[in-house]
């Protein structure tokens, strides 16, 4: 089989992990557990669990001169990641403060830094890279004009494109008329438009084929327009879902190049997804394909 090229355009961070027994609320301060400095961003680690899955990828993103950019730089090469087209920002390199419960439920704040130097005309240059590619990758933790310009370009080569909404914000009608997979989760979904009450129906119609709702434990809803069918998520012991959405967009993109049919491939991404929350951590708790295709073999048998 040839090998799946996936080109994912998006963010590069330094995450900064702390662990406490519960989540504070406003103006209220708790004692955490642990403190952990690990590499992540939304770009990043789809790209990674892309690569960990046998992926050719490469990461179009931007990254500041500081210590954080180097060792996420590092990070993506030692990952198999082509980083020959990501950007040496100005301003610091991205980052995110994400407080985790015992629960394994977070709470997240991205500061976008470098992430924001990454220009339409970046994009423009590298046109050649969209070319060549079976999948394109996109979320929203870079300038959102770029993000339009990549969806162009990708559609001028009649690239499948895969949107993750994340983080959540309202998108130009547009623009999801030119996305092929919208995949975000139940609030992302809400806040563009749709509705569980008719299987975010609205929503789908905006969208050129499918819409994917990731619903963490209650599984993946998709709709084709034409049919809606719940994937049920994999039953797993949760420590940490921070990776989960990016392992289930990683998973996707791979199983999407490599031609497999939509519900088989939404079978592989909740695998991938499952994997991730048994561990801690973002790119740390993303699985190989090895593990993935053993898990799955394991929970049908």
């Amino acid at each position: 089989m040839t090998t799946p090229r996936v080109v994912v355009v998006g963010s590069i961070n330094m995450d900064l992990v702390s662990y406490s027994e519960r989540i504070p609320r406003i103006g209220e301060t708790v004692l955490g557990e642990r403190f952990l400095m690990v590499p992540g961003g939304k770009g990043a680690n789809q790209a990674v669990a892309a690569a960990r899955l046998g992926a050719q990828v490469i990461l179009l993103g931007a990254a500041g001169t500081d210590s954080h950019g180097e060792q996420l730089l590092r990070h993506l090469q030692e990952s198999g990641i082509d980083i020959s087209h990501i950007k040496k920002g100005t301003t610091s390199t991205g980052v995110a403060l994400i407080n985790v419960d015992i629960r394994g439920n977070n709470q997240i704040v991205v500061v976008p830094g470098a992430n924001f130097s990454l220009t339409i005309r970046d994009l423009e240059e590298r046109e050649q890279i969209f070319a060549n590619a079976d999948v394109v990758v996109l979320q929203l933790e870079i300038a959102l004009e770029v993000v339009g310009k990549a969806i162009e370009i990708a559609g001028r080569y009649k690239k499948p494109v895969i949107l993750n909404p994340a983080p959540a914000q309202d998108l130009p009608d547009q623009w999801l008329g030119q996305v092929d997979y919208l995949i975000p989760n139940e609030h992302e979904a809400l806040l563009l438009g749709g509705s569980p009450d008719n299987n975010y129906a609205a929503l789908r119609e905006k969208i050129k084929q499918v819409l994917l709702v990731t619903r963490g434990e209650r599984g993946a809803l998709y709709s084709t327009g034409e049919a809606v069918e719940i994937i049920p998520a994999f039953k797993v012991k949760v420590v940490d879902t921070t990776a989960a959405g990016d392992a289930f967009i990683g998973g996707f993109s791979v199983a999407l190049a490599e031609k497999k049919p939509l519900k088989e491939a939404i079978i592989f991404a909740n695998a991938v997804a499952a994997l991730s929350v048994g561990k801690e951590g973002a790119q740390t708790s993303l699985p190989r394909r090895q593990e993935v295709e053993q898990f799955i073999r394991g929970d049908q048998s």
